[in-house]
């Protein structure tokens, strides 16, 4: 039950807590600690120079690395790159909006999609307008009454399947579903979301100290007003904060990273995670890279071409004449029944 009202439940945050502090010193887990692990572990097995890899969150671990021990790093890949300097979940609303919007718009572009939900935006609004007013109960299996399903949980759901165009495909028919009364599409995949490869002790560790700290209430109502997310993402990870350890971070640690350190960025428009803006921001401080931006990949995407050129920096440990360019990826096709 609780799954379907918060993202992050206050029980289950607070037991998560008072399991792993018995066992570890949850101030311990920054990416600066990372960092010094990662070196530490460098020179015990006597490498050279790394060639790093990252995506997403993780690339905010590789520009740490980068600024704390420049001269262990031979190049870098940073895929759907994230500023250190921008507390993520203040974002998020803005970007799940603008990601909305293009599926909105290729959806009406799409005959299919366009014959099978010609009101999609309308049918939108109804759904989220019944969310709101918490008429929304569900029945989920061994319990006896129904439940609530809250807006907050459903529209972190539609944010989450944003980030690709895989998963961005069957909301459309998911919307539609949602107003003809089935909610089952939603909320099946939330109680049947497999977590366990997710560590969330890492990510409270992590942006209780490094992104929520950072999150001005001015700025709150400045990015969520008018989006379907609203404010909720931002307001359970502050609740979930109240519960896990902080730390103080080094002055000049939110400092956009400078390196000189080969570089290829590489993010897509069809990203509801990250958006290029993203990518933009954190490029302006690597003075040796190339950025590539895919037309219709998603977050963290991979195919062939990337592979060639990534291979060609790991053999060269240059980007030079690396080409940013690489075929746009055709969309897959909506589910429409």
């Amino acid at each position: 039950e609780a799954v379907l009202r918060d993202l992050f439940p206050p029980g289950a945050v607070k037991q998560c807590e008072e399991r792993l502090r018995n066992r570890a010193d949850l101030t311990q887990y920054g990416y600066a600690r990372f960092a010094d692990d990662l070196e530490l572990a460098r020179r015990a097995l006597k490498f050279g120079p790394m060639n790093l890899f990252a995506g997403s969150y993780g690339t905010r671990a590789a520009q740490v690395y980068i600024r704390n021990y420049p001269q262990s790093v031979r190049s870098v890949y940073l895929g759907s790159p994230v500023p250190i300097d921008v507390a993520t979940p203040l974002a998020m609303a803005k970007t799940a909006e603008t990601a909305l919007e293009r599926l909105f718009g290729e959806c009406a572009a799409d005959t299919a999609c366009e014959t099978a939900f010609p009101n999609l935006r309308g049918e939108f609004g109804h759904i989220f307008a019944r969310l709101e007013s918490g008429a929304v109960r569900v029945s989920i299996p061994h319990l006896a009454n129904t439940v609530l399903l809250s807006r907050g949980r459903v529209a972190e759901w539609i944010r989450a399947n944003l980030y690709r165009p895989k998963t961005a495909s069957i909301l459309p028919w998911v919307i539609h579903r949602a107003y003809a009364g089935d909610w089952s599409p939603i909320v099946d995949d939330i109680l049947g979301s497999d977590s366990s490869d997710f560590s969330f002790g890492l990510f409270f560790a992590i942006t209780c100290s490094e992104d929520v700290p950072f999150i001005r209430e001015p700025d709150v109502l400045a990015q969520t007003q008018g989006t379907f997310l609203g404010d909720d993402r931002i307001r359970q990870q502050q609740a979930a904060c109240e519960y896990w350890p902080k730390v103080s971070l080094p002055p000049g640690y939110r400092t956009p990273v400078h390196s000189s350190a080969p570089t290829l960025l590489v993010t897509g428009d069809a990203d509801g995670g990250t958006p290029l803006w993203y990518s933009e921001h954190v490029a302006a401080g690597f003075s040796n890279a190339v950025a590539v931006v895919i037309r219709g990949q998603g977050h963290t995407g991979w195919n062939d071409c990337l592979g060639h050129l990534y291979e060609r920096l790991v053999r060269s440990g240059s980007v030079r004449g690396i080409d940013s360019f690489c075929e746009p990826i055709l969309p897959p096709p909506f589910k429409t029944n």
